[in-house]
C-alpha cells in the first residue's frame, strides 16, 4: 500500500475552498488550529523536497504556490490577526485591545501560520512577522507562567490564570519564545526558564513517559510535547558545547522514556467477526503489545501484521499516537544517537491500509472518516517514521516544528527580522 498522495492534496484542498461540514461547529473557537492544518498539510504535500527524484514532468507535484495561490496568501496573512484578536459587539469589528481573549494555542499557530505563509522570496520571509507585537506578545506570554514553571491558556481581566498545567503549553510557550525571542529578549521580557525545565522533569512518570504534570498518567502526547519543548530551548540558545542542555535536565531518565515510547508500538491485527463474536463485541480490535524489534513482521499472529501505536498502556491503536510517538523518538534521536527506532514498515502498513481513507485524508482509526487533525498527523507520523530519508510523496519535515523543513526554514529565517532594530519592536494594525 502507498501514499494516496493525489487524493491528500485533493481532501486538504476541500477543506481550504469550502465549508466545513457541520460535525466542526463546536470547534469554531479553534478555527487557526483548523485553518492551520488545511496549510500546513497542502504545503508538507506540494513542497520542493516531497517531489519523487523518478518522477516524470507531467506527473511531478504541483509548487507550493499551486496549491496555496499566491493571490490568496497577502488575504490570508490578515487572518490570523482577526481571528485572534476577538470581537467588539458595540462597532462589530475585531478589539486589537481585547488582551483577555488571547489564547496560547491560538498565539503559537497565528505565529506558525504567518511564517508558513510567507513566499519563498528573501522580502517576503524576512517580513513574516512585521506587524507581530513582540514586546507584547513576549511580556504576555511571561504572565501565563504559574510559580510552578508550568503554563496557562489565558490571562483573565483580573490577572488570573486559566488553563490546564500540561506539556501542550509548555511546548507553545518555548515555540512562541524561539519564534519572537531574536537576538536579545531582555530578562524582563524572559519566562523563568528553569522553571519550565523543573516542572516538565517533575512530570517525568514512575514508567518513564512523561504525565499532563506532576503524579499523573504517562500519555504519548505529553511525551512528544514535553522533549519538543526542552529542544525549543536548547534551540532557542545554542550552545556549541552543550547542545542538549536543556533536553538533559529535564529528563530525568532518558532511557525508561524511550523504552517507554518504543512499546507503544503494538501488534495491530485488525478486527476478527468470529472472535469479537465470542468475546460480545463486534469489530473489536486485537492489540497486544510488541516487543520493541526490528523483526516485528516475523511475529506469529493471525492475520495481516501492523505496527499500530498506542497513547498509553492497553489502549487501542490510533493514527495520531504514530505522530506523538514517532515525533518523540526522532527529536530525541537528535541528541541521543542510540536512542531505539521504531519498525517503520510495520508501522507505515498500520497507516496506509488501516487509518488511509478511500477518499483522501486518515481517521482516527480503522473505518473512522478523515478529520484534518488525524489527517496532517498521520502525514506527519510517516514523514517522521522515514527519519532522514523521505516517504515518497512527502517533503521533508522538521519534527521539532511538526512541519515540512521548507515552512520550518520559512519560520526560521522571519525570526530574523527581529534582529533588523528597535523599531520592529512595534504593533502594527
Amino acid at each position: 500500500m502507498e501514499l494516496q498522495k493525489a487524493r491528500h492534496v485533493q481532501y486538504f484542498q476541500r477543506c481550504y475552498t469550502t465549508v466545513l461540514p457541520s460535525i466542526y461547529t463546536s470547534m469554531d473557537s479553534n478555527r487557526l488550529l483548523l485553518g492551520y492544518f488545511t496549510l500546513a498539510g497542502l504545503d508538507l504535500l506540494s513542497s520542493a523536497s516531497s517531489a519523487s527524484p523518478s518522477a516524470n514532468e507531467a506527473s511531478a507535484p504541483p509548487t507550493p504556490q499551486s496549491l496555496i495561490p499566491a493571490s490568496d496568501r497577502l488575504q490570508l496573512r490578515d487572518w490570523p490577526d482577526t481571528v485572534k484578536r476577538g470581537w467588539d459587539e458595540a462597532v462589530s469589528y475585531p478589539a486589537a485591545s481585547d488582551t483577555e481573549n488571547a489564547s496560547l494555542p491560538g498565539t503559537y499557530f497565528a505565529l506558525l501560520t504567518l511564517g508558513l505563509l510567507a513566499n519563498d522570496d528573501a522580502s517576503s520571509v524576512a517580513t513574516a512577522f512585521r506587524g507581530v507585537d513582540r514586546i507584547g506578545t513576549l511580556q504576555w506570554i511571561k504572565r501565563l507562567q504559574r510559580p510552578d514553571g508550568s503554563f496557562g491558556e489565558v490571562v483573565n481581566a483580573d490577572g488570573s490564570i486559566s488553563g490546564g498545567r500540561d506539556m501542550r503549553y509548555c511546548y507553545m510557550a518555548a515555540t512562541i519564545r524561539w519564534a519572537l525571542r531574536g537576538n536579545e529578549a531582555g530578562k524582563d521580557l524572559d519566562i523563568d526558564v528553569d522553571g519550565m525545565v523543573r516542572h516538565i522533569r517533575k512530570s517525568q512518570a514512575y514508567d518513564g513517559g512523561f504525565a499532563e504534570s506532576h503524579m499523573g498518567e504517562s500519555q504519548a502526547g505529553y511525551a512528544y510535547c514535553a522533549v519538543a519543548a526542552l529542544s525549543m530551548l536548547d534551540l532557542t540558545e545554542a550552545d556549541a558545547d552543550k547542545p542538549s542542555h536543556y533536553l538533559d535536565a529535564g529528563i530525568p531518565n532518558t532511557s525508561a522514556m524511550v523504552r517507554w515510547l518504543v512499546s507503544r508500538q503494538i501488534v495491530y491485527t485488525g478486527s476478527d467477526e468470529s472472535d469479537s463474536e465470542e468475546e460480545g463485541g463486534e469489530g473489536e480490535e486485537n492489540n497486544t503489545p510488541a516487543e520493541p524489534t526490528s523483526e516485528m513482521a516475523s511475529l506469529s499472529v493471525t492475520g495481516p501484521v501492523l505496527g499500530g501505536f498506542n497513547g498509553r498502556p492497553n489502549k487501542v491503536a490510533d493514527t495520531c499516537y504514530a505522530w506523538w510517538v514517532a515525533g518523540a523518538l526522532q527529536v530525541l534521536s537528535k541528541a541521543l544517537p542510540e536512542a531505539a527506532s521504531l519498525d517503520r514498515a510495520s508501522g507505515r502498513a498500520f497507516l496506509l491500509q488501516e487509518t488511509q481513507n478511500t477518499y483522501g485524508g486518515f481517521g482516527k482509526d480503522a473505518g473512522s472518516p478523515p478529520d484534518l487533525f488525524h489527517s496532517y498527523l498521520g502525514l506527519a507520523a510517516l514523514a517522521a517514521m522515514a527519519g532522514d530519508a523521505t516517504e515518497e510523496g512527502l517533503g521533508q519535515f522538521d519534527v521539532r516544528l511538526c512541519l515540512g523543513k521548507e515552512a520550518a526554514a520559512r519560520v526560521n529565517r522571519a525570526r530574523q527580522y527581529w534582529a533588523l532594530g528597535p523599531e520592529n519592536d512595534t504593533t502594527h494594525t
